[in-house]
């Protein structure tokens, strides 16, 4: 059974009351003590820096790391805890997380919704409503006994619907309605703003329910630290957030992220009621852009029209950049905001780098799941990189991705090899999916354990700008720690407690 707990855990010196040092177990720790100050005794001690040591103890005074040191004596009166292997808390430099925004239906056409109100809902015969049904660009208004030459209605659909199933539709909508109103979580949704293409001076931090169960399931995974990134669904999306998973709420935000772009097909496949053109047809209901040269015409559009306003010029066109967002791109341009671009393919990965030196921008490149076909390229270019998750068969937001054909298990292992700097993401995935999973996924797949640990601890730090604060077991860093019963990511060993800032914040019983 497991259950969160926020409880301070102990402290070394008791003022004199007590002589005698007190030892405790893991599972005793939060029981027995109340003070700010302990000795941690680990069989092992993995310092996610590549170094293990054997029979560690790590002194935690208000909540940071005192001491690492092989084969210590605690002092007199120190609180004791006896741990079999020690970690840092993990973090996820590219997580996705469920959002106030998403609270919208996915299911609810709002044409129909328009058609209803109207009282012509027999005139709906598309949309994502029924998934077997065909959109129609024509609006969707058609008369029982007329035929549409862009959908073929009445033929288009495959079969036909019995009045079960419309009860069943209707039931499932009540139940959901019913699920939200009794604050049940609903599933991920979009945050980015639909309002353009180009947003980059809105910030993520505006739009993250911080009281969402999601970051309880990361902290009990041991993800005590996240990069929360925005999604796709714009090319030039909002800037991200660092936030601890676990806390008080007021101390959770660590800082404003980089800007989210997109280089692939997220930009125009995602988005509120943003669809590709059907058979070549594009309709209201289509947003710009809606292939990759579109992509990158508003990618270079953007850069441009802030160049241009940097200059005193004033760009012309409906389709010009906002002039709070290229005051936000001039940051780029000058190196003051770094830039994240999510590509996934080999020929986008190869158009992220032409775009970068176009503008001559330094960038951290998210998701490549295509790398292994680029490694050169990357090696030579030094950029950092943020994989993952490592998959078969692609879930989540994946899932419905033509993106995802040609991954290959290995990549990791062949980025690792080639020496290029790399932090693991499980994006929205949890669980059996999670950040640890994947951090084992790259172990069976080739990678050397301990340089696994760092792709989930000090990398994803170091790529943050926070490896003065976390990543690593050394003296100075917050008191992030895992409390493991066996060797980190085996599938014989199990996660016992997560300590954030010296305090266990979850624990199994």
């Amino acid at each position: 059974m497991m259950k969160h707990r926020s409880i301070i855990l102990p402290m070394v010196l008791l003022l004199g009351l007590y002589s005698l040092q007190g030892s405790l177990s893991a599972n005793d720790l939060s029981e027995e003590a109340a003070a700010d100050s302990y000795v941690v005794l680990a069989e092992k001690a993995h310092l996610g820096n590549g170094q293990v040591i054997e029979n560690a103890m790590i002194t935690v005074v208000d909540g940071r790391i005192q001491q690492v040191v092989a084969n210590g004596t605690p002092p007199e009166g120190a609180t004791v805890v006896n741990v079999a292997e020690v970690t840092p808390g993990l973090i996820d430099a590219n997580a996705k997380i469920d959002v106030m925004d998403a609270l919208l239906y996915p299911q609810q056409d709002p044409r129909l919704t328009i058609l209803r109100a109207l009282g012509m809902e027999e005139h709906y015969h598309g949309g994502d409503v029924c998934p077997c049904g065909t959109v129609c660009p024509a609006v969707t208004l058609h008369k029982h006994d007329e035929s549409c030459l862009f959908c073929g209605y009445p033929e288009h659909d495959p079969h036909s619907h019995s009045e079960d199933e419309e009860i069943e539709e209707a039931d499932f909508m009540e139940a959901e309605a019913r699920a939200m109103a009794a604050g049940v979580p609903q599933a991920s949704g979009l945050v980015t703003d639909q309002s353009s293409e180009v947003v980059p001076q809105f910030l993520i931090m505006d739009g993250i329910d911080q009281g969402s169960q999601d970051f309880s399931r990361l902290l009990k995974e041991g993800v005590t630290t996240v990069y929360v990134s925005p999604d796709g669904s714009a090319v030039i999306g909002s800037r991200g957030a660092m936030m601890r998973t676990g806390g008080p709420v007021e101390k959770r935000f660590m800082g404003t992220g980089a800007i989210k772009t997109v280089v692939g097909s997220d930009a125009y496949r995602y988005g509120t009621r943003n669809r590709s053109p059907f058979r070549g047809f594009v309709s209201i209901y289509t947003r710009r852009p809606d292939s990759r040269m579109g992509v990158g015409w508003v990618f270079r559009r953007a850069f441009y029209d802030a160049l241009m306003r940097a200059r005193g010029l004033e760009p012309i066109g409906a389709d010009k950049t906002s002039e709070e967002a290229s005051t936000v791109l001039q940051g780029v341009l000058k190196g003051e905001i770094p830039m994240r671009i999510q590509a996934r393919t080999g020929s986008d990965i190869e158009t992220a780098f032409r775009f970068a030196k176009e503008f001559n921008i330094p960038f951290t490149l998210e998701d490549p799941i295509e790398a292994w076909k680029r490694v050169d390229l990357l090696k030579k270019s030094e950029i950092p990189v943020v994989f993952g998750p490592i998959f078969d068969n692609p879930s989540g937001i994946l899932a419905g991705s033509s993106e995802t054909r040609n991954s290959r298990l290995h990549t990791v292992r062949d980025l690792s090899k080639a020496g290029i700097p790399m932090a693991l993401s499980a994006q929205d995935l949890r669980g059996e999916e999670g950040l640890a999973r994947q951090a084992m996924l790259a172990i069976r797949y080739g990678v050397d354990p301990s340089e696994a640990l760092r792709m989930v601890t000090q990398y994803p730090a170091q790529l943050l700008g926070v490896d003065q604060e976390v990543g690593t077991l050394e003296p100075g860093r917050r008191a992030d720690m895992i409390f493991w019963n066996g060797s980190p990511f085996s599938a014989l060993s199990r996660i016992e407690k997560v300590v954030l800032g010296g305090e266990i914040s979850y624990e199994r019983n």
